[in-house]
């Protein structure tokens, strides 16, 4: 029989490090997700098919059966992902993400979608995501590795905002024995999404000789994020994750709920990085997007930074047309 320690205050016993990987999110998602049903429906629920906790359509997300914390648990990792990303211009991550107003919002589209017959969250959630980027500050050190227009080189960062909380567009990849198929079609949407944000450093510069020091401005467009990197979970299996969160198990319960496996492969950082990058490539096949949309995820599953640059520049363009 399995044992939970659900009696502390918070639901998730398991003390993360700070995520900066889409990877990462995947597994503390998952991780949340799967205590808190516990919490809400006991162990028995544990020995019933998990995947549908995490699919899109209103018929698939009854059982998030508490949309605070689904919208915080999201938000939260969502945040430590950006976090650990940076601007395609630039080259300087964002930190002041608004992780409560993007709480709300999702809470609100949860309970709107639940109630609505054809409902898809995935297709749903993106006024929550662009909540997040809504008055988005970037960090002050380093500044913008381009010089702002006109001068020479950035001396400081005055202030780096968003602008453009971007163009959110639902992908949807054939879920190919995947546990939580939300979350790949999530991960692959939000970084779609995030070649379509877009704003403005205000800097102090150094002009040529001999105009002395003075303000500047440098328009940014895109930002990058991680697929994977070296944290907690590295190479880590479900049965290494949940004993380090304190669960107590047999081994024939793992195997057959806890442990799921992807395409026989237990789920393990590597694996999880596979998914995703295949998911970028299947994406591309999706006849509901358009060549632009087609040609930036191919850029983003080669991971090529000028790719991704070329494809976020035509991305932010196609929005003016």
């Amino acid at each position: 029989m399995a044992k939970f320690n659900l009696s502390k205050s918070v639901i998730n016993p398991f003390v993360k490090k700070p995520s900066t990987s889409w990877g990462e999110f995947y597994f503390n998602m998952a991780i949340d997700m799967l205590e808190g049903t516990l919490v809400h429906h006991g162990t028995k629920q544990i020995s019933s098919n998990l995947t549908n906790t995490f699919g899109s359509t209103t018929t698939n997300i009854e059982n998030i059966v508490d949309n605070v914390f689904f919208a915080k648990c999201l938000a939260t990792e969502y945040d430590k992902v950006i976090k650990g990303g940076k601007t395609i211009i630039g080259g300087v991550p964002f930190t002041g993400g608004n992780v409560v107003l993007m709480t709300t919002v999702l809470s609100g589209i949860l309970g709107t979608t639940k109630l609505n017959k054809n409902g898809d969250l995935l297709r749903d959630i993106g006024p929550a995501i662009q909540a997040y980027w809504l008055g988005n500050t970037s960090a002050k050190y380093p500044p913008p590795s381009i010089p702002c227009i006109g001068s020479i080189k950035n001396i400081t960062t005055n202030i780096g905002m968003n602008f453009s909380p971007g163009v959110w567009t639902p992908i949807v990849v054939a879920p190919n024995n995947q546990p939580w198929p939300f979350l790949i079609n999530f991960i692959i949407s939000a970084n779609l999404h995030l070649l379509t944000v877009g704003g403005m450093f205000f800097c102090n510069c150094q002009y040529p000789p001999p105009a002395p020091p003075a303000p500047g401005v440098l328009p940014w467009a895109g930002y990058m994020t991680k697929p994977l990197s070296a944290g907690p979970f590295t190479g880590k299996s479900w049965t290494d994750i949940l004993k380090a969160a304190g669960v107590i198990t047999t081994e024939a319960l793992v195997a057959s709920s806890i442990n799921v496996k992807a395409n026989n492969q237990d789920l393990t950082a590597q694996n999880i990085g596979a998914q995703i990058t295949s998911g970028f490539v299947d994406a591309g096949n999706n006849n509901n997007i358009t060549t632009i949309q087609k040609d930036a995820l191919a850029a983003l599953s080669t991971g090529d930074k000028n790719k991704i640059k070329n494809a976020a520049q035509a991305l932010n363009t196609a929005k003016k047309v």
